[in-house]
């Protein structure tokens, strides 16, 4: 017993030289700054960088969406097809041809087009698709979701030729 407990004490001296401060440096001692800032700064900065790079799939697959849809608007405006019905089926099949792959993180939840009253629009919606967890899981619907919608007047050429020269009188 006596020897044992010479161990322990000798032990216990030496743990206490070890944990002498010299400077402000403990000898032995676990400075533990560099397992908090692991276990707390890093999954921290890590998501915040994430949800950055999410943010602008976002944004890029919003102008895409509003890009392919200006231009459809623009090609159904431009189109010479006397019947509406032809038209807006024309470009129902142009927008089920529309390239889908460049959109990176994204699903389509609707796209239409059609023709009032001599103005042809083109409306779509989409929403972020998170890989892990979509935030709208029990909704039905995603918050990440965006609608866009374009129309131009349709013109006839005759219709604007009569326009130009009306302006060009307007102008004399």
């Amino acid at each position: 017993m006596k020897g044992n407990r010479q161990i322990r004490e000798k032990g216990d001296k030496q743990i206490r030289r070890n944990m002498q401060i010299k400077g402000n440096r403990k000898i032995g001692g676990a400075d533990a700054y560099l397992t908090v800032e692991a276990a707390l700064v890093l999954p921290i900065m890590i998501a915040i960088i994430l949800f950055i790079v999410y943010m602008m799939l976002f944004q890029y697959d919003r102008c895409l969406l509003e890009q392919d849809l200006g231009a459809m608007a623009l090609w159904g405006s431009s189109v010479e097809e006397e019947d509406g019905k032809s038209l807006e089926e024309m470009a129902r099949e142009r927008m089920r041809a529309l390239y889908k792959d460049k959109y990176a993180a994204w699903s389509f939840t609707s796209l239409e087009a059609r023709l009032e009253k001599n103005r042809f629009a083109a409306r779509g919606s989409a929403h972020l698709a998170l890989p892990i967890w979509d935030m709208g899981k029990w909704r039905n619907e995603s918050i990440w979701r965006t609608e866009a919608e374009y129309g131009y007047r349709r013109l006839s050429p005759a219709a604007f030729i009569r326009l130009c020269r009306g302006l060009k009188k307007l102008i004399r």
